[in-house]
C-alpha cells in the first residue's frame, strides 16, 4: 500500500498533518503505534488494544469495543478477526472516503462488526467468508434489517479498497447473496404526541423556565456565597475548593460549631431560607429532609440541572434539531433574522454532523426560545465561575467568554468524576429526565385519552397498542418533539380543537416558511430541513386521502369534486406521495381549503381568499375544494378583517379589497351551512 495516499479525515483540532496519527508508519499498523491522540498529542490508545475511546474527537463518551478484550461485553470476536476488523476501521479513518466525524465512525464499525462476529462463532476468518455460502447467510440472519442496506453499501466500499487492505471479505456474487436475503423492513415511525399532552409539557417546561428567571438573582446570590464564600473560606480558595478531595477540608453545610478558621452554616436549609429560594427549590426538586444533613445543598445542583435539562427540551420542541445537536449550543447561539415580509425569524446557531459536518447550521425556533436560552445561559456562566478554577478541564478563552448551554456539575459540591469540558454530556432519554424530576410533569395529565389515542393513531398508525392505550402515561422520547414539531409546522388541520391549533400555526408559521421554501439564504440544517419536508409530503398525502369526505366541497357543484377525488383516489399513499413530489399532483392548503392549481397562482389563497371565493360575480375557484372544518379559522381571520375595516379610511383600495374578503367569507358560510342541511 501507498502510505503516502493515506491521511487521517477527521475534522478535529487535533488532527493535522505533523500530528503522529495523521498516517500509519505501515501496513498493517504496528501493534504499538497510537491511532488516536489526545490535544496535548499523547496516545489515548494503541492499535492493539480492545477498546479505542474515540471520547477526544467525539465530544462525548465514545467507544470502538473490538471483541477480544478480557471481560469485553457482547460478542466475542477471536484475536485473528479482530485484527481484520481493526484494519477496516483504520482504512474507515484514513482511506480514500474516510469518515469526518467520530460517530459516522462508530456507525460504521457498530455495522459490520456483527459479521467478525459470526465468522468467530463458526471458526473461520472473515476475509475467507466469500467462500462459505452458509455463513454468509447467517451473517444475513445477524445483521439489523434497518441497517442492511448501509451493511451492503460498507462492504461494496471495502470490495473496492481489497488491493490496499490486502483482503477481501465479500466478492460480488457473496454481496449478490446477501442482497437476496435482505429482510422486508417497515420503518416504524416516530410517535407523534397528541395536541392537549404536547400543550401540555410545553406549559410546564415554560413554566420552570419563568419561575427560574423570576429568581435568577437570588439563585445567583446563593450559589455565589456558597462556592466563593462557604467552600471557598474554609478551603483556602475557591481553587481549593475546587481541587482537593472530599475530606480534605472542612464542609461548610454541617451542624456543627465555628471555629476560628472554618466557619460552619448548619444545613443548606438555613442558606436558602436566608436567601428566599427554599420554596422554589422544593416546588420543583421535593421538600428538604432532615436525614439529607450535609448533602442538602446537593438539591441546588439538581435544580440547575433541573432548569438546563427543561430549556433544553424546551428548545427542542421548537427547533426540530436532535439531542445531541442541542448538547453542542453554546450561550450564543441566539441569531435574528430579519425579513422584510415576516419579520424576525430567531434561530439556533450550532453544530451538526448527522449528514455533511456543518459547524454553523441553523434552526428556526419560536420567538419564545430566548427565556430558555437565558435561564441556561446564566447557568452556564455561574458553573463556569467554577470550572475555570480546573487546570485539567482543557478550558479555554472561548470556552470562558461562550460556555456550553449544558454541562457537568462543576460545583465544588457536585459529584462525581470531572470529564474535560469540551467533552459533552452523555444524553439521557427524555424518559430518564422526567423520572428524575417527576414534579416537573403531573401523571395525570399526560395519561392518554380516547381523543389523544384517537389523534395519535391517525397520524402514527404503527403505534404499538401495548404502550400507547388510553389509561397509559405517555412515554416521551426526545426523536418525539421533532416527529410532532415537524407535523405541528404543517398546520394541517389535523388537530381538532380549533384555538390550539391555532396557537400552532401562529407559533410557527415563520418557521414552516424557512423550512419548507428556503427562504432565508443563510445556511440550514439540511437533515433537519430533509425531515421537514418528507414530513410534508406524508401530510399533504394523508389530507389528500380524506378528500372525498363530506368536509370538502367545491364551490362549483359535486361533479365538479368528483372530478378533483377521482384523481386522487386512484393511487395508494406510496403513489400519492411520489406523485406530489414529482409535481403530478398539486395540492396546497390555503386558507379556505385546498387548492389543486398546478400553475403558479398569482392570487396565492393565503392572504387572500377574494379570488378563491369568485369575488363578487364569479362562483368561485375550480381548483378549490373547500373546507368547511375551517370554519374556527375564517371566523378569526374575519375578525381581523372587521377591525381593520374599523380604521381604514373608508374609500381606499385597501378599504375596497377588505369589503371584498368580508363578502366572500359570507359566500363561504353560505356553502359551509349548505353542506350541515
Amino acid at each position: 500500500m501507498n502510505l503516502d495516499l493515506l491521511g487521517l479525515h477527521i475534522d478535529s483540532p487535533t488532527v493535522h498533518p505533523q500530528a503522529g496519527n495523521f498516517r500509519p508508519p505501515s501496513w498493517p499498523p504496528p501493534p504499538d503505534w497510537a491511532p488516536i491522540l489526545d490535544a496535548e498529542g499523547n496516545p489515548v490508545c494503541r492499535y492493539k488494544d480492545p477498546i479505542w475511546p474515540l471520547d477526544v474527537w467525539a465530544g462525548k463518551p465514545l467507544k470502538l469495543s473490538f471483541g477480544d478484550g478480557k471481560g469485553a461485553r457482547g460478542a466475542r470476536i477471536d484475536p485473528a478477526n479482530a485484527e481484520l476488523l481493526r484494519q477496516c476501521v483504520v482504512w474507515f479513518m484514513y482511506g480514500h472516503r474516510g469518515c469526518r466525524t467520530a460517530g459516522s465512525l462508530k456507525a460504521k464499525f457498530t455495522i459490520i462488526k456483527p459479521l467478525f462476529a459470526i465468522c468467530s462463532q463458526v471458526g473461520i476468518l472473515a476475509s475467507d467468508l466469500r467462500r462459505f455460502e452458509t455463513v454468509i447467510d447467517k451473517v444475513a440472519g445477524a445483521l439489523a434489517a434497518s441497517s442492511f442496506g448501509q451493511t451492503i453499501t460498507i462492504l461494496h466500499e471495502l470490495l473496492d479498497a481489497r488491493e490496499h487492505l490486502g483482503f477481501c471479505l465479500l466478492n460480488q456474487d457473496g454481496l449478490a447473496r446477501l442482497v437476496k436475503l435482505q429482510p422486508d423492513h417497515e420503518l416504524q415511525q416516530t410517535p407523534y404526541i397528541p395536541p392537549r399532552i404536547w400543550a401540555y409539557q410545553l406549559k410546564q417546561l415554560h413554566e420552570c423556565l419563568q419561575d427560574y428567571t423570576e429568581n435568577q438573582d437570588r439563585i445567583e446570590d446563593c450559589f455565589r456565597f456558597c462556592a466563593e464564600d462557604a467552600y471557598a473560606h474554609n478551603a483556602g480558595s475557591l481553587k481549593g475548593a475546587m481541587t482537593l478531595r472530599a475530606g480534605k477540608f472542612a464542609q461548610p453545610f454541617q451542624n456543627k460549631k465555628s471555629t476560628h478558621s472554618v466557619t460552619y452554616h448548619g444545613p443548606f436549609k438555613l442558606t436558602a431560607d436566608r436567601f428566599g429560594i427554599t420554596e422554589l427549590l422544593e416546588r420543583w426538586t421535593g421538600p428538604f429532609t432532615g436525614k439529607e444533613g450535609g448533602k442538602q445543598i446537593l438539591k441546588l445542583s439538581q435544580y440547575l440541572d433541573l432548569v438546563s435539562k427543561a430549556g433544553l427540551a424546551y428548545l427542542l420542541n421548537f427547533s426540530i434539531m436532535r439531542i445531541e445537536e442541542g448538547y453542542s449550543l453554546r450561550s450564543d447561539c441566539l441569531l435574528i433574522e430579519h425579513d422584510e415580509k415576516f419579520g424576525d425569524i430567531p434561530m439556533l446557531v450550532g453544530e451538526t454532523t448527522k449528514t455533511d459536518p456543518d459547524s454553523d447550521a441553523r434552526w428556526p425556533v419560536s420567538k419564545s426560545a430566548p427565556i430558555a436560552i437565558d435561564a441556561m445561559k446564566h447557568i452556564a456562566a455561574l458553573r463556569m465561575l467554577c470550572a475555570r478554577e480546573r487546570d485539567d478541564l482543557g478550558i479555554n478563552e472561548e470556552d470562558e467568554d461562550n460556555p456550553y448551554l449544558t454541562s457537568y456539575r462543576y460545583e465544588p459540591w457536585g459529584s462525581g468524576k470531572h470529564k474535560p469540558y469540551r467533552t459533552r454530556p452523555k444524553a439521557l432519554d427524555y424518559q430518564q429526565v422526567l423520572s428524575f424530576y417527576p414534579l416537573l410533569l403531573d401523571s395525570a395529565q399526560i395519561t392518554i385519552n380516547a381523543e389523544d389515542l384517537r389523534i395519535a393513531r391517525m397520524i402514527t398508525p404503527t403505534l404499538d397498542q401495548e404502550v400507547f392505550k388510553v389509561g397509559a402515561v405517555w412515554p416521551f422520547a426526545w426523536h418525539q418533539l421533532r416527529r410532532t414539531g415537524s407535523v405541528n409546522m404543517q398546520a394541517s388541520g389535523l388537530v381538532d380543537d380549533p384555538s390550539l391549533q391555532y396557537q400552532l400555526k401562529h407559533r410557527s408559521r415563520a418557521m414552516a416558511l424557512y423550512y419548507g421554501r428556503n427562504h432565508s439564504r443563510l445556511a440550514l440544517s439540511e437533515e433537519t430541513r430533509t425531515l421537514y419536508l418528507k414530513t410534508m409530503y406524508q401530510e399533504q398525502a394523508r389530507a389528500l386521502s380524506a378528500i372525498s369526505g363530506p368536509q370538502f366541497l367545491s364551490p362549483l357543484g359535486e361533479t365538479r369534486k368528483a372530478a378533483i377525488v377521482n384523481l386522487i383516489s386512484e393511487k395508494d399513499a406510496a403513489a400519492l406521495i411520489k406523485s406530489i413530489k414529482q409535481g403530478e399532483v398539486s395540492a396546497r392548503n390555503i386558507r379556505a381549503g385546498f387548492c389543486f392549481n398546478a400553475r403558479p397562482c398569482p392570487y396565492g389563497g393565503i392572504e387572500s381568499i377574494t379570488h378563491c371565493l369568485g369575488g363578487d360575480d364569479g362562483k368561485g375557484c375550480p381548483d378549490l375544494l373547500l373546507d368547511v372544518s375551517k370554519a374556527g379559522d375564517i371566523n378569526r381571520y374575519e375578525k381581523a378583517v372587521d377591525a381593520q375595516l374599523a380604521v381604514i379610511h373608508p374609500d381606499s383600495p385597501r378599504c375596497r379589497a377588505l369589503q371584498a374578503e368580508k363578502r366572500s367569507i359570507e359566500k363561504y358560510y353560505a356553502h359551509a351551512q349548505a353542506q350541515d342541511r
